[in-house]
């Protein structure tokens, strides 16, 4: 009973809602020095998360400067995928501003403040519920896109492989992923995608991403009846620990991880588990099909996926509104 009680303290500690709650004077603070900046939201990450849930945090700060007419500046150093010193702004390395700089900027000094955890914003809260993928992705790609050098790789890279309108994307999660998504065994994922190719004739070809070997060997083995090819992936996980805890060089983990959503938005079509990686397919090309074969476990139920989910089950046959 009391190993019961103490399992449940540490759960409580460890959720958001608690961490949130601590954070208040640090956020209030946050709040009041960005106020001085009159007009400008200067943000630096420096945040030891996934990378596209570092880019969850850039979308929700445009929200925010869209909602309160702030030009936001942001930044990202250290943590998983910067240099150790934190002298690389590996935002900037990977994505270009394509918005002039406001005279405020340009004008007078910035304040910026460091964000070590989400919840010193605050915005997941505020801002996730109301997203909308279409919204989000306009939002986004009228502020930044992936500087020239990582659209010449992906423009290369879909050219060798064939990636086009009829390739089916795949994208499958391990690792981690597990502990967030509802499970789902890989022959019931083949036996999806499999199913797509046969209702989707256009689609004649496959390209699969994954972060587990094992389950790319499985996938290769399967009879689909068509070309697949694998993703250029470098950094595969060892075990259950995902790439960005894996011991690799930040900067390459980073531009990896944004190619291949990049790649996977290239496809005619997506079929994938829950992932922020492929999820951001759909906000970099909003126009892309996308099957989520299974949705996110209730306290994992965020943006983009929770909203793909939810168009999903909307479109099913027999569902009215």
């Amino acid at each position: 009973m009391l190993r019961m009680v103490v399992d449940r303290l540490r759960q409580f500690r460890r959720s958001e809602g608690f961490k949130y709650s601590i954070a208040t004077h640090s956020r209030l603070s946050l709040f009041a020095r960005q106020q001085l900046n009159r007009g400008v939201f200067s943000i630096e990450i420096r945040e030891n998360c996934g990378f596209f849930a570092i880019m969850q945090m850039v979308l929700f700060i445009l929200v925010h400067c869209e909602e309160n007419r702030l030009t936001p500046r942001v930044s990202a150093r250290g943590g998983l995928y910067g240099d150790p010193e934190g002298k690389i702004d590996w935002f900037s390395e990977l994505f270009e501003n394509v918005r002039p700089a406001s005279a405020a900027m340009l004008s007078s000094r910035v304040r910026t403040s460091t964000v070590r955890d989400p919840v010193q914003l605050g915005f997941r809260q505020r801002y996730d519920a109301g997203l909308r993928l279409q919204n989000a992705s306009d939002l986004f790609r009228s502020y930044y896109r992936p500087t020239g050098s990582i659209r010449e790789e992906v423009a290369a890279v879909c050219a060798k492989l064939d990636i086009s309108q009829s390739t089916l994307g795949v994208h499958f999660r391990g690792t981690d992923k597990k502990f967030e998504a509802m499970p789902l065994s890989w022959p019931d994922f083949c036996h999806l995608v499999a199913q797509t190719l046969s209702i989707n004739p256009r689609l004649t070809n496959i390209f699969v991403s994954s972060d587990d070997p094992a389950f790319i060997e499985f996938f290769l083995q399967w009879p689909f009846n068509c070309p697949v090819k694998v993703a250029p992936a470098k950094l595969l996980s060892t075990g259950n620990k995902p790439i960005h805890f894996s011991g690799y060089p930040g900067l390459q983990i980073g531009r990896e991880a944004l190619v291949s959503s990049l790649l996977l938005s290239n496809c005619g079509y997506l079929v994938k588990m829950p992932s922020y990686l492929s999820a951001w397919s759909k906000i970099f090309n909003p126009g892309l099909p996308v099957t989520l074969a299974v949705p996110p476990r209730p306290k994992e139920f965020w943006f983009p996926d929770s909203q793909i989910w939810l168009s999903q089950q909307r479109a099913a046959p027999g569902n009215v509104g």
